[in-house]
């Protein structure tokens, strides 16, 4: 029987080829370095699910929402100004007093670009 020691280092072995698995992913995704968290988070969590569901008959349907929340996170080239200063996603729109939202971790920015607190 193997040790507790042989068994966590079998687990950490598994693990990190996991994480080698999603590079070519994010690279997909159109990140030429590491991504945010939030994009590493939907990623991970995605590739959770689609494990959970091998062999079983919902596969090709979970795989396929996988697939599209991942696709979300495609990295978009948006000019610094309208970046999100916290994670780098793309802002909403201006409200009437000039104060921009990000929808992804919901910080808010004002008109010079200034974080405006909550």
């Amino acid at each position: 029987m193997a040790t507790l020691s042989e068994l966590l280092r079998q687990a950490a072995e598994l693990q990190r080829r996991a994480w080698k698995a999603y590079e070519p992913i994010f690279v997909a995704l159109g990140y030429s370095e590491f991504p945010p968290d939030h994009v590493v988070d939907v990623v991970m969590k995605g590739g959770d699910d689609a494990a959970a569901v091998l062999g079983d008959d919902q596969e090709r349907v979970k795989l396929f929402r996988v697939r599209k929340a991942i696709e979300e996170k495609r990295a978009i080239l948006v000019p610094e100004e309208d970046q999100c200063w916290s994670c780098g996603e793309p802002l909403g729109a201006p409200d009437d007093q000039g104060t921009r939202e990000c929808p992804e971790c919901w910080s808010k920015v004002d008109r010079s670009g200034v974080e405006v607190p909550r």
